[in-house]
């Protein structure tokens, strides 16, 4: 069995999905992003990571609290005269718990809608689903953009 087969079963079997797995997984992004942009827990506004030749990275802040944010990281791409965010990854991050919860992925409660088990899925199962990506994507952004140069957006 190949790891992706390995992974789809176990996101798509509930007995195996506990919120135990997916918390482990919470905490790996959080250190994640940490790693990624050191300086998260003061942001309180938009900003972009620069590191060349790679695009730009944006962290859409939406809400900051002392314990608690909610922000977006995505990619500003042009598509026939219109900028469109992708993969544009929502988040909430509890800085006293060491967590981050994907919310959505380009306004989406979940990635893969034409799997052929989507009907045996539980919620935990697409929360799994959700941070897996996560945990993936902060896995290629450290590889392109550790040590990026992050100011305030314009």
């Amino acid at each position: 069995m190949t790891n992706d087969q390995i992974l789809n079963k176990l996101i798509y079997n509930q007995k195996k999905v506990t919120y135990s797995n997916i918390s482990d997984i919470f905490e790996l992004n959080f250190k994640k992003i940490s790693r990624l942009i050191p300086l998260l827990p003061s942001i309180k506004d938009d900003f972009v990571g620069i590191k060349k030749p790679s695009n730009d990275l944006f962290l859409l802040c939406h809400n900051k609290a002392p314990y608690t944010g909610s922000y977006t990281l995505t990619h500003k791409i042009k598509s026939q005269e219109v900028i469109i965010n992708r993969p544009d990854i929502c988040f909430k991050i509890y800085f006293d718990a060491r967590l981050l919860e994907v919310t959505s992925i380009c306004k989406e409660t979940r990635i893969n809608d034409s799997h052929p088990l989507i009907t045996d899925c539980s919620d935990l199962a697409f929360q799994l689903e959700l941070n897996l990506f996560m945990l993936r994507w902060l896995d290629y952004c450290l590889e392109r953009y550790n040590g990026a140069e992050w100011s305030k957006s314009k």
